[in-house]
Order: C-alpha cells, then sequence, then structure tokens
C-alpha cells in the first residue's frame, strides 16, 4: 500500500509541468445598428466584445461569464458602472483611438465582419483620410485565454502619432513591460531594450496589450498622458515612424488567473504568492486529468478519488481515533461522575485510561487539521479553473460544472448522504452525545444546502463523492475495530483488569 501510494505520488509531481490548452467554442458575430453608426459584435462564452465605426474604437469587452461569488463586468476602462455598462466617464478616451499630433482622428470606419471558421470570428476597420490611412484588424477565437489578437496598418507620413489603449480610472496606475519585466512607470530612453506592452493590473482584472516586436513605440506620457477633454490615458506613441507602420500584438481583457495569463504569454503580469505557487500545481493535475478523460467531470472524480488514497493514512487515523474515543464515552463519564470534586486525579485517571485502551485523545483531530490545506486548494482550484470547465463537454445532466446544478440534484443527493453519515455516526456511538450536539450534527447538511445552493457544480460533485469515500472509509474501520473487538481476551468472572 506504501508503495502504490509513493507511485500516484510520484506520477502526479511527474505530470504537474503538462501545459495548460485551449477549449474552443463557438463564436457569435453580428452587426448592430446604434443610433446613429453601426457597432459589431464578436461574443464567445466568456467575453462581449463591441467596436465602434466611430473612429474605430473598442467600447467594451464585457465579461459576461462570471463563477462563484463574481460578478460580470467590463474590462475596458471609463465604464462609470462596469458591471450594466450605464454609461460611459465624460471626456473618456475608449481604446485603439488614433491622434495626429495630439488630437483625435474624427471619422468613420468601414467594417467587414467575417468568421473563417466556428471558433473564430474576425472583424477588419478600415478608414481613409486625407491626413490618415489606417486599417485595424481584430481576430477573436472561442479559447478560454480572454485574448484578441490585435493588428494595426496605419500610414500618416511626417505626422506624430499616438495611439490610445484605454482611460486611465483615477486612483490607478498603468503597469509597463520592459525586457520582460513589469514597471509601475514608464523608463527613460536607455534604460531598457525592449517596450512589450502596456495595460492595467489589478487583484481581479487584467487590461493590457502585449506588442510583437516593435522598435517604434514608446509609452504615453507627460502632456500626451492626457487626452483633450484633460481625461488621462494610457496608450503608445511612435516615433521616427516608417510611411506604412505595422502594430501587432495580443489584447488581454480578462480575469487575473495565472494560468490562463501564461497560456497567453502574459505570465509576468501575475504575482503568486506561496499558497498560489500549490494551488497552480494542482490546478495544472485537475488539468491533465481532463486532458485524460476529456471530461471534467470524470477529472474531478479521479482527482477527488487520488486525493482521498493519498490521505487514507491520515483519514484512517482520525476515524480510528474518534471511534474509540466514542467507545470510551461510558468510562470517561463514570470517570467524571466519581471524580467531580478533583480536577487533578480526574485527569490523571482519564490519561491512564487513554494509556490503557491505546487512544490519544488529540489523534482525531491533528490529520484533519492537516487535511484542510488540500480541501482548500481542491476547491479554490475547480474555482480559479472555471473558465477551462465552461468550455468543456457537459457532464451527465449538467452542461456546465461551472455554474449551478439546474436541478439542484446533486444538492439534494449530497445533503441526503451527509445526513445519512451523521446517522451512522450517532448509531455507532456507545452513548447518545448531548441534545445540542446532536442537533448541530443535523442542521449542518442543511444549513450548507442553504448557503451554498448555488455552488458550481463541480463543487457540489466533488463534495458527493468525498462523502460517499468517506462513509465507505468509516465502513472500512469499523469492519477493523470489529475484528479487534473479537480477538481481545474476554473479561475475567470477578471482573477485574489485568496490569
Amino acid at each position: 500500500m506504501f508503495r502504490t501510494r509513493i507511485a500516484l505520488l510520484a506520477v502526479a509531481l511527474g505530470i504537474l509541468a503538462f501545459p495548460t490548452g485551449a477549449l474552443g467554442a463557438p463564436v457569435e458575430v453580428e452587426i448592430e445598428q446604434v443610433a446613429d453608426h453601426r457597432e459589431y459584435r464578436l461574443e464567445t462564452l466568456l467575453v462581449r466584445y463591441r467596436f465602434s465605426e466611430v473612429r474605430g474604437t473598442l467600447t467594451s469587452a464585457f465579461l459576461h461569464f462570471a463563477t462563484f461569488r463574481e460578478q460580470p463586468v467590463d474590462a475596458v476602462p471609463g465604464w462609470e458602472s462596469d458591471r450594466d455598462r450605464t454609461a460611459f466617464a465624460p471626456g473618456a478616451s475608449r481604446p485603439f483611438e488614433i491622434w495626429i499630433d495630439g488630437v483625435p482622428e474624427d471619422g468613420r470606419y468601414a467594417g467587414t465582419l467575417t468568421q473563417p471558421s466556428e471558433e473564430e470570428g474576425v472583424l477588419s476597420l478600415s478608414h481613409a483620410g486625407e491626413a490618415l490611412e489606417a486599417t485595424k484588424r481584430f481576430a477573436v477565437r472561442g479559447d478560454s485565454m480572454y485574448t484578441l489578437d490585435v493588428r494595426l496598418e496605419i500610414a500618416a507620413p511626417g505626422r506624430a502619432l499616438q495611439i490610445v489603449l484605454g482611460h486611465l480610472p483615477s486612483g490607478q496606475r498603468a503597469v509597463y513591460l520592459y525586457d520582460g519585466n513589469v514597471h509601475e512607470a514608464p523608463l527613460g530612453p536607455g534604460a531598457y531594450t525592449r517596450f512589450e506592452g502596456v495595460g492595467l493590473v489589478t487583484k481581479d482584472m487584467v487590461y493590457f496589450l502585449r506588442f510583437m516586436d516593435n522598435p517604434y513605440l514608446e509609452p504615453l506620457v507627460g502632456r500626451d498622458a492626457f487626452n483633450p477633454a484633460g481625461q488621462p490615458v494610457f496608450g503608445v506613441s511612435v516615433g521616427d515612424a516608417p510611411d506604412l507602420l505595422v502594430i501587432e500584438g495580443t489584447l488581454y481583457s480578462g480575469r487575473n488567473r495565472y494560468l490562463i495569463l501564461e497560456a497567453a504569454g502574459l505570465e509576468e503580469l501575475g504575482e503568486v504568492g506561496l499558497f498560489s505557487q500549490f494551488l497552480i500545481y494542482v490546478m495544472r493535475f485537475l488539468e491533465w486529468l481532463y486532458r485524460a478523460t476529456g471530461n471534467y467531470g470524470w477529472a474531478i472524480l479521479l482527482f477527488t478519488l487520488l486525493t482521498r488514497v493519498l490521505l487514507y493514512p491520515l483519514t484512517r487515523k482520525q476515524l480510528h481515533s474518534m471511534a474509540k474515543m466514542q467507545r470510551l464515552q461510558p468510562k470517561i463519564q463514570k470517570l467524571q461522575e466519581k471524580y467531580k470534586d478533583d480536577r487533578a486525579t480526574l485527569q490523571k485517571q482519564m490519561m491512564e485510561l487513554y494509556r490503557k485502551e491505546r487512544v490519544n485523545p488529540l489523534g482525531g483531530c491533528l490529520p484533519m487539521l492537516l487535511q484542510f490545506p488540500l480541501l482548500i486548494l481542491l476547491w479554490q482550484a475547480i474555482i480559479y479553473s472555471a473558465e477551462q470547465i465552461k468550455l468543456s463537454p457537459g457532464f451527465i445532466w449538467i452542461r456546465d460544472l461551472s455554474g449551478p446544478d439546474p436541478f439542484y440534484i446533486l444538492v439534494i443527493l449530497t445533503t441526503g448522504l451527509m445526513l445519512f453519515q451523521q446517522w451512522l455516526s450517532q448509531r455507532r456511538m456507545a452513548t447518545p452525545a448531548a441534545g445540542g450536539t446532536q442537533l448541530i450534527g443535523w442542521l449542518f447538511p442543511i444549513i450548507m444546502a442553504v448557503m451554498f445552493l448555488n455552488w458550481p457544480a463541480g463543487l457540489w460533485l466533488y463534495w458527493f463523492f468525498t462523502t460517499a469515500l468517506q462513509v465507505g472509509q468509516q465502513a472500512i474501520v469499523e469492519w477493523e475495530l470489529a475484528r479487534e473487538e473479537t480477538r481481545r481476551p474476554a473479561p475475567r468472572p470477578d471482573g477485574a483488569e489485568d496490569d
């Protein structure tokens, strides 16, 4: 058994470096008439992008997918209410405006919306004016990476150009990527080799454009970092550009998830603490199980089974200790009654009883405490893998394991199983627990069901299976204890105990 557990652990550690890949899903495209102009919508299962023919700008990257305790949010900075997008901040500049000599070029862009495949949408916006000719191409894929491929072709010979990437919210600073390192302020000339990107990074969100190697780009600074309305912006300025400037890059506008940022080539933007490092390994393991099985439902079940196998020695010790303590309750109560006025003697007698029965009163606590960090990691891994889970195939009656069970079947089954587990525990006790303790044991599964009714179905699947395994493990321990009882020597006729 020990060698088997070591082998399983070795396999797990050996595959943690398995790369995270993108999952595919359909992209919807549509042209809409809004007031006096047209807008172009490209929507994936995670994000709804909107572009306007006015100045050829990105007006919205609305993250309509939100997992447990998250809210839909717009990643494009400048919305007064980014949850419902009621209004854009007065005077704010929108992403991908082109300025000529510090003045926004005002004009309409002709749009062409195509779908090279079901899982890709491409928008091309073109403008030909006296001072500027520009084509902006945006490609959206139905993957889990929140990325938008960007290609800008700009012809404005002899003019100073600035390209705005977004409004700078009050109290927030843009971050800059130089030579693979993130800086919170722009560097001066000669302090870096490559300027690689600019954007906004918060604890929950990332909105960032990373360029392909382009020697003509510099960050907007000083007076150039304010638009004619006096609003702060961030973006790039172009110095000594050729007659036809081509800028290519990837815009990430989505949740701050390290593995997704890594897959998008933006791992430098993700801060990884000690807990996050363990979480990343667990998420990669869960991803590998998905690749092996082709379904996140089976991946979660295997995940639970493997962790329960690895934890079984601790769980077995915990259950043995708890069962023995339950069976000692009659003797403990007799001692408490006999020495109720002499606490020192009571403690001494109880320690002697524990020694004779070979029971550690803390034996059930320590293994349980050691399991908590791993249980939290499993819980967080499912939450932070929500994008990949949403884009994966459904499991039994549940189309999306990252969202609530539509019929709450798993909630009912899990609650029923927890109540059954409580009944088994009460039945096995040598003496009934106090009324308050019993009541808490019966109410806890019901309270949990009500409080976490809309948990992601994947979490309920995990909790159902881990509870089922616990019930099975309890049955094994009860069988082992019953065998121990049959092997014990029969009590002496005079009722005396052996030394």
